[in-house]
């Protein structure tokens, strides 16, 4: 209330003192901006199968699917953000299906002078059916995955990132850990085994150009769990110690590409009560995560993606190698409709077990925005399920392969 009398009286002096109002404009007050925002979301659609499996006792077994999901965000100038966003799942024709699913995440990011942190942590929680799916002698890795986010767990994913920039460059320590703690009991081949994977490292870099990429070396040390299979001790698991000796690129190579990009190799190294793996208890490769993006023009848009690591498996003793190369286009029709194409070949070659699964998909969204805060989404996704070889005892190839067609119709509103 004072202020704006002030502001009264200094133009009416301005006026008698011969000037005109224009000479000392009166401010007008901003009303602060909400940090929260809110939006909502309804998908209805149909899984033709819903458990990636052609043949056996759960074979082509589809159903209508609906969700409902809320998202409440914060983010504060402090470089606190939130993220809670719970989503109700439910399958109409095979109810064993429904869960909710509880999404928590946090990230901070903070800067000063020469040292900066970046720090996410995200936390979900699965209300679903307590007890797993009996596949039998059937089903591969991504077969046996697909359901097992649909049931009850804790999951967790953290990630620090420590780093202090000098003119010589940067050094950065980074911390990461991944969490399963499956509270589902056992039924059969799927019995999602509790597993974390956590690690830590130094990288050391620099950028040569101004506004360029930066170019580092970095190393991770690490540590995969993988409980006992049926919590039996008289059963064996996968966990290892594993290092990685790492080269990495972030940043933009020109206006138009960017990359972020690691590679190099891993060796993991496994209990000598462990399985053998090809004659030792000791296995390496290759390790990648890359990222690159491509502006074609204001409309278009190209990412190419490739990752490739070993990891353990949720359902048995096994690690497996996990591959992923995916390319994806975004296209802008015009202001109300732009499209997106993804074209993905996933692998799971297991060892020491003689299995190689593959999943190719190719999914195809259309989106349609009603208003700046409404919009709606077409779906349509093809997986096709392919085996190279199973040992797995009276089961074939083809016991590990599938076809799956997932159709849906989604609409979000930001309020």
């Amino acid at each position: 209330m004072q202020t704006r009398t002030s502001i009264s009286l200094l133009t009416i002096c301005s006026v008698f003192a011969g000037f005109s109002a224009e000479a000392a404009p009166v401010p007008v007050p901003v009303a602060p901006q909400s940090p929260f925002e809110l939006s909502v979301s309804g998908l209805i659609g149909y899984d033709d199968n819903l458990y990636l499996v052609d043949t056996g006792g759960l074979k082509d077994i589809g159903s209508t699917v609906s969700a409902a999901a809320v998202k409440i965000s914060a983010k504060f100038p402090t470089g606190v953000s939130f993220v809670y966003a719970p989503t109700v799942s439910t399958y109409w024709d095979e109810s064993k299906e429904d869960n909710v699913k509880h999404v928590l995440s946090a990230v901070w990011i903070k800067k000063l002078d020469a040292l900066s942190m970046n720090t996410a942590i995200e936390f979900a929680l699965v209300d679903g059916d307590g007890r797993g799916v009996n596949y039998g002698a059937y089903g591969s890795a991504f077969s046996t995955a697909s359901p097992r986010e649909r049931r009850d767990q804790w999951q967790n994913k953290s990630d620090l990132a420590l780093r202090y920039d000098t003119v010589a460059g940067f050094v950065r320590g980074v911390g990461k850990l991944q969490y399963w703690d499956m509270l589902t009991a056992a039924a059969g081949t799927a019995n999602y085994v509790d597993r974390y994977d956590i690690q830590g490292g130094l990288d050391f870099g620099r950028s040569f150009t101004k506004g360029g990429p930066e170019y580092y070396l970095g190393y991770r040390n690490g540590y995969q769990f993988q409980d006992n299979d049926f919590n039996s001790v008289s059963r064996k698991n996968a966990s290892n110690h594993y290092d990685r000796y790492l080269v990495g690129v972030e940043g933009k190579l020109r206006t138009d590409l960017k990359l972020n990009a690691q590679a190099g190799w891993a060796i993991h190294s496994y209990a000598e009560s462990a399985l053998v793996y090809a004659g030792t208890h000791r296995e390496e490769g290759l390790y990648t995560d890359v990222a690159l993006t491509w502006t074609v023009n204001p409309n278009d848009e190209l990412q190419f993606k490739t990752a490739q690591c070993r990891t353990v498996s949720s359902t048995g003793t096994n690690s497996f190698l996990s591959s992923l190369y995916q390319v994806a286009w975004k296209h802008l029709i015009n202001k109300q409709w732009s499209t997106n194409l993804t074209g993905r070949l996933s692998e799971a070659e297991y060892s020491p077990a003689a299995r190689d699964d593959f999943d190719y998909a190719a999914i195809l969204g259309v989106t349609y925005n009603v208003t700046a805060n409404l919009s709606g989404t077409f779906t349509l996704s093809q997986n096709l399920g392919l085996n190279n070889h199973n040992a797995i005892s009276g089961a074939t190839e083809k016991d590990r392969e599938f076809e799956r067609e997932f159709v849906s119709l989604a609409l979000t509103w930001k309020l």
